[in-house]
C-alpha cells in the first residue's frame, strides 16, 4: 500500500508544479503578450471548464468499468500535450486549444486539480482502492497538501523562467515526468457496470451542492489574479510571490482537516470553512487597498480547500465502491458546468465595469449551499 501511495504522491507533486506554473503564466500570456481583454480570458476559462467537465466524466466511466490506472495514464497525457502546443506555437488560437485540452479552467484550486482537473476523479478513485476507510481523511489531507505546496512552488518558480513561452516548456517536461510514476502502481478494484448506478440519490445530492460550489468558484476564482492585474496593475513577479504565499498557506490548511473532522465531524467542518471563505470574498472589493486585499487573497484558498479531504472521504463512504469514479466525475461535471456559466457571467459583468458584483453574488450562493448541505447530509454525516 505505502509504495503505491508514494507513487501517487510524486505524481500529484509533479502535476502540482506544472499546474502552478500554468496558473500564473496563462493569464499573463493572454492579457499581456497577446493583448486580449478580460472578457476573452473569461471566455477561454469557461470553455476550458466545460471541456474539463466532459473529459472528467469520460475518465470516470473508463476508470469504473475498464481500469483505473490505465484511465489515469491516458487522461494525464492531455496536460503535457497542451503545454507543448503552446510552447511550439504561441498564439491566442493555440492558447485557446491548449486551455481546452489541458483544462486551464482556474475554477478549482491546484489542490483539487484546477489545471488539468479532468484527471482528478480517476486519481481519487484509484486512491480510494488503495487506502483503508479509516485512513482516508488523513491520506486525502496529505495528497491535498502535497499538490498544493508543489503548486505554490510552481507559481513561485515562474519568477526564474525567462518568459511565458519557456514556462510552458517547463510545465510540459514536469507533467510528462509525472506520468511515469503511475505506471508501476498495483491497482485492483471492483469493476462497475455501465448500465447501473445504485448510489444515484446520494450522487445526485452531492452533484447539487457541487453545482452551487462550482457556480460560486466560477464567479471569483478565475478572476482573482486578473483582479490584481486590472485593478492594481500588479507586476507579474509580485503576483507570483503572493500566489506562492496563498498556495503555501492553502497547502498546509488541509493538514488540519483530520483534526477538524475529529472535533466537528463532516458537516460542521464543511459549513464552517465555506462560511469563513464567503466572508473573506465579501470584503475584498469593499476595501480596495492593495496590501489588505493581497492578505485576503492569501487567506481565501486555505478556507476553501480545508474541508476538501473531508468531503472526498464522505463521498467515498456514502457511495458504492464500484461507482466511486463516476460519482467523483459527475460531481465534477456539475461543479465545472456551473463554473463555466458563472465565469461567463463575471466576464460580462466585468466588461460593463461591475467588478464588485460577482463577489457579492458569491457570498449569497455560498449561504444557499450551506443550507442544502444541512438538508441533504444533516442526518447522514457524523
Amino acid at each position: 500500500m505505502y509504495k503505491n501511495l508514494l507513487y501517487i504522491s510524486v505524481f500529484r507533486v509533479l502535476r502540482g508544479i506544472a499546474g502552478g506554473i500554468i496558473t500564473i503564466a496563462f493569464p499573463y500570456i493572454i492579457l499581456k503578450d497577446f493583448h486580449k481583454s478580460i472578457g476573452y480570458l473569461g471566455f477561454i476559462y469557461a470553455l476550458a471548464t466545460i471541456s474539463t467537465a466532459v473529459l472528467s466524466v469520460l475518465g470516470g466511466i473508463i476508470a469504473d468499468v475498464w481500469h483505473r490506472k490505465n484511465a489515469v495514464i491516458v487522461m494525464s497525457a492531455l496536460l503535457p500535450l497542451s503545454a507543448l502546443l503552446l510552447y511550439l506555437k504561441p498564439s491566442y488560437m493555440v492558447a485557446f486549444l491548449s486551455a481546452i485540452l489541458g483544462g486551464y479552467s482556474a475554477t478549482g484550486s491546484l489542490m483539487s486539480g484546477g489545471v488539468g482537473g479532468a484527471i482528478m476523479p480517476a486519481v481519487n478513485a484509484l486512491a480510494t482502492d488503495i487506502i483503508p476507510k479509516e485512513k482516508r481523511v488523513f491520506a486525502y489531507s496529505v495528497f491535498t497538501f502535497l499538490t498544493g505546496i508543489s503548486g505554490a512552488f510552481g507559481a513561485y518558480l515562474i519568477r526564474f523562467i525567462p518568459n511565458n513561452k519557456e514556462a510552458f516548456l517547463v510545465a510540459f517536461w514536469i507533467s510528462l515526468l509525472g506520468i511515469l510514476f503511475i505506471i508501476p502502481i498495483d491497482s485492483y478494484h471492483k469493476k462497475g457496470r455501465l448500465d447501473t448506478l445504485n448510489s444515484k440519490k446520494t450522487i445526485g445530492q452531492f452533484s447539487v451542492v457541487g453545482f452551487l460550489n462550482g457556480f460560486s468558484q466560477g464567479l471569483i476564482t478565475p478572476f482573482l489574479i486578473p483582479f490584481f492585474i486590472i485593478v492594481y496593475h500588479i507586476k507579474k513577479s509580485d503576483m507570483a510571490f503572493w500566489a506562492f504565499v496563498a498556495g503555501v498557506l492553502a497547502s498546509f490548511a488541509p493538514l488540519l482537516a483530520n483534526i477538524l473532522y475529529k472535533h466537528l465531524g463532516n458537516l460542521k467542518s464543511i459549513i464552517l470553512t465555506r462560511a469563513i471563505g464567503a466572508i473573506i470574498i465579501f470584503f475584498m472589493p469593499l476595501i480596495r487597498n492593495l496590501y489588505v486585499d493581497l492578505i485576503l487573497y492569501s487567506l481565501y484558498p486555505s478556507f476553501r480547500v480545508l474541508a476538501l479531504p473531508i468531503q472526498q472521504s464522505m463521498m467515498s463512504e456514502m457511495i458504492d465502491v464500484s461507482e466511486i469514479a463516476r460519482a467523483f466525475s459527475l460531481n465534477q461535471i456539475s461543479r465545472l458546468g456551473a463554473s463555466s456559466i458563472a465565469t461567463m457571467l463575471t466576464s460580462l459583468l466585468w466588461e460593463f465595469s461591475f467588478v464588485s458584483l460577482p463577489f457579492y453574488i458569491y457570498t449569497s450562493i455560498v449561504a444557499i449551499n450551506i443550507g442544502l448541505y444541512k438538508k441533504f447530509f444533516g442526518n447522514q454525516s457524523k
